[in-house]
């Protein structure tokens, strides 16, 4: 490999940094050293994870072999989005339950909720035909996946407090009142750059923050805009690609979605269900929740395509088993060999691999790329 493809890779690791949805910030350089920090985030530096981190990936391919040798189709893209048009917005009374949806806002395109908790659930903004794409051998294209660039945060009334954008600019969306901050953490426990974020009240004493992860990428119109298209749907319950028919004893949901708690998730994710001993108190926010660090044991049992996984883990007949080099994390294919399950016990949780196992042989999987297919949210875990 000459210097200059080298240069090439590690720049475009640096842009496909920023593909995690939501996505993270950080430098090629610091993958190694990040990996420790990483945990219950994708795995791949740390040995045994079953998820690529598509930054890392294009790291990885300057040292191991590559996952596969020909491009994978992108998977699925959330649900087509309605025209902006702004309307009466308000927060659905009942928990794991969505309200809002997706549109689109000039170049923007913007989710419906991708993901959910009792305070507030989440949004993500993809400019334009975005993608990041996982590398393998001599710069291949092995797999894509949506870039989303910036997130939507949609509170539940009472919730947030915007302590964050003390020294804000005003700004009016809609003709309601909101903040603009040049420089702000999105989660103080990540080593994301500060960002611009936009707060704005969509209604009374409720808050939404539209955030750019990706620094310098938006401005305070664009942000603006972006609220101003913000509208309501039809309430209906959240949904989810997986169902466990078992949990581990004392363990509650805590968050749900086709993607993991911020910085967790990833764009190419296809079902997510993050359960906690000690469910967060979702009063007096300043920012979204980061489940894996600081609120005690969890679990967390991700969906991930197959183009996005270690090919390691790859086992087919769908019965579970664990990593070798971690007791906490254990793996199952789906019958068809398309997606790969994968469960991680993380702050501490001391889980014994039997209870991993039986509740990953538990999963019932419904088709991915068929919402309609979904379970209710508030049906995907045996209550505690």
């Amino acid at each position: 490999m000459t210097q200059s493809n080298m240069q090439d890779l590690l720049a475009q690791a640096r842009t496909d940094a920023l593909a995690e949805a939501p996505p993270m910030r950080r430098d090629v350089d610091d993958f190694v050293t990040a990996g420790q920090r990483r945990r219950s985030r994708h795995r791949l530096l740390q040995g045994g994870g079953a998820a690529v981190a598509t930054a890392a990936a294009v790291f990885a391919a300057l040292t191991v072999p590559a996952l596969s040798s020909a491009p994978a189709a992108p998977p699925a893209t959330p649900a087509p989005v309605a025209a902006a048009g702004a309307g009466a917005v308000a927060y659905p009374d009942a928990q794991w339950t969505y309200g809002f949806k997706g549109f689109t806002a000039g170049e923007f395109t913007v989710t419906a909720p991708e993901h959910i908790t009792p305070g507030y659930q989440e949004l993500y903004v993809r400019r334009g035909n975005e993608v990041s794409n996982l590398y393998g051998d001599n710069n291949s294209v092995v797999a894509s996946s949506p870039l989303y660039s910036a997130n939507i945060t949609v509170y539940r009334p009472g919730v947030f407090q915007p302590t964050k954008f003390a020294n804000a600019a005003p700004v009016k969306v809609n003709g309601r009142p909101g903040l603009f901050a040049a420089s702000v953490m999105y989660i103080d426990s990540t080593d994301l750059a500060p960002g611009v974020a936009l707060a704005w009240q969509y209604a009374d004493n409720a808050w939404a923050v539209a955030s750019s992860v990706v620094q310098g990428k938006y401005n305070k119109d664009e942000l603006v805009k972006i609220a101003s298209a913000f509208a309501p749907a039809q309430v209906a319950p959240a949904t989810v690609a997986i169902k466990a028919t078992y949990a581990p004893a004392g363990y509650t949901l805590v968050s749900a979605g086709r993607t993991d708690d911020f910085p967790s998730g990833a764009s190419y994710m296809s079902a997510s269900l993050r359960l906690s001993k000690t469910v967060p108190s979702y009063t007096a926010l300043t920012e979204p929740i980061d489940a894996s660090t600081g609120h005690g044991p969890t679990v967390r049992i991700a969906l991930y395509p197959v183009e996005f996984t270690d090919s390691t883990h790859q086992k087919p007949g769908g019965a579970a088993f664990c990593n070798s080099g971690n007791a906490n994390l254990c793996f199952r294919m789906t019958a068809d060999g398309k997606y790969l399950a994968e469960i991680y016990a993380d702050g501490g949780a001391a889980i014994p691999q039997p209870e991993l196992l039986k509740t990953l042989n538990g999963l019932q999987f419904a088709d991915p790329k068929q919402p309609s297919t979904w379970f209710p949210v508030t049906s995907a875990v045996p209550s505690a």
